[in-house]
């Protein structure tokens, strides 16, 4: 979850609001499709919080992007709010908390597995497998490559690091020998 409080105030407000109206889906990807744009472009990011850029025009480009990507009225009410309490700035991290809140209503979570060298599917099912089991919940998994790992892999869930990797054991292994000397 984002380290911004007002942010997970906002996710949180707007995640009691869409469970209500039976909307959460279609706003965690709106949001989540924004977070993304936000982070990836400058011109967007100018035109919303610039404040040389009137309020009037800055409202013009929340409807232009609402009209185009078919926002609900939920989503563009949102929007519009950030924009008049100047809170857009948060949006990347409203949408990762919203992402986060919905993972835990829908009794999943993310695990983040880094190994030494690309895994295929039948090695990812069984991380998934494994870290279901130790969580008790349904593992989304997304990975990374990291050569330095030597071997083995690292998995991150939540507050959480399972730390598998060969470089961790020779580490460990090397402190024993010092420590025996």
């Amino acid at each position: 979850m984002a380290k911004v409080p007002v942010a997970r105030r906002y996710a949180r407000a707007l995640l009691e609001l869409a469970t209500e109206a039976g909307k959460v889906d279609v706003l965690n990807t709106s949001l989540s499709w924004l977070g993304e744009a936000f982070a990836q472009s400058e011109e967007l990011r100018q035109a919303l919080l610039n404040p040389g850029v009137t309020l009037a025009e800055r409202r013009r480009v929340i409807e232009a992007l609402a009209a185009a990507r078919g926002w609900d009225g939920l989503m563009r009410n949102f929007v519009m709010l950030l924009l008049d309490r100047d809170r857009l700035r948060y949006i990347e991290a409203i949408a990762e908390d919203f992402s986060a809140g919905v993972d835990m209503q829908a009794g999943r979570v993310r695990a983040r597995v880094t190994s030494a060298s690309p895994l295929d599917e039948g090695q990812i099912a069984e991380i998934k497998a494994a870290l279901a089991r130790k969580t008790g919940k349904e593992v989304l998994v997304e990975t990374s490559v990291d050569e330095s790992l030597i071997g083995g892999v690292v998995a991150r869930v939540g507050g959480s690091i399972y730390d598998g990797s060969v470089r961790t054991r020779l580490k460990r292994m090397r402190e024993a020998i010092l420590n025996e000397v």
